[in-house]
This record gives structure tokens, sequence and C-alpha cells, in this order.
């Protein structure tokens, strides 16, 4: 079976983007705006310098790494569960679950709940 682009653009932005500080590639991998969907109807339009500095501050200054736990996709859709473990202060540990949906070859849109404390059980 071979790996979706979905799951192809997802995992290039949780390695390259988020994890190894390559910021500039949310410019080729992401809309402009990305449209982030959260509970209760709001829905957060982030333009690319925005997506950036908010993918830098948990790299840079939360020190987050990701740990993808399972990904599933098709040519559409990617879904990740997810961990993050800041390598800085105490280290905080949180986890997700988010969707991704590809429009035009590029991640547009993200549904998310609030993230949780912890490592998922």
């Amino acid at each position: 079976m071979s790996t979706s682009h979905a799951q192809i653009l997802l995992e290039r932005y949780w390695e390259e983007a988020s994890n190894a500080g390559d910021y500039e590639l949310i410019r080729e991998i992401c809309a402009d705006p990305m449209i982030r969907h959260d509970p209760g109807g709001k829905t957060t339009a982030l333009t690319h310098d925005e997506q950036i500095a908010r993918v830098k501050f948990g790299r840079e200054d939360f020190g987050g790494v990701i740990t993808r736990l399972i990904t599933h996709a098709d040519d559409t859709y990617v879904t990740s569960v997810w961990e993050l473990t800041s390598e800085v202060g105490d280290g905080t540990q949180l986890c997700g679950i988010e969707l991704f949906k590809v429009i035009d070859g590029r991640l547009a849109e993200c549904w998310n709940a609030p993230y949780g404390e912890g490592k998922w059980g």
C-alpha cells in the first residue's frame, strides 16, 4: 500500500517543520490561510507568518518534540494521534488528536480539541 500525499504532508509538517525547525517549509506545504476548527464552532484563519510563529514558539520557546503514535490517511484527510514532550523546564507532556484536510495539494484545514496533559494511556 502506498503512502498518500496527505500523510506525506503531515509527516513533513511534524518532522521537518515542527521537530527539526524548518519553519519555511510551512509556506510550501500549508495553505494560506490554514483554517483551524475548534470546539464551539470557533474557527481561526492563520496566515503563513502566523503558522510559522505558532510552530516556532512550540519548538523554540516550549521545547516541544512531537511523537506520532497513529497516522491514518486517505487522499484528502489525514488524522494523527500524537504526544509532545517539552525538552525544557519540567518536561511537560501533552497529547492530542488532529484531523487535517488537504485542498489543492496543501494542508488547508485542521480540526482539534484542546490538548490533554500527559501521555495517552
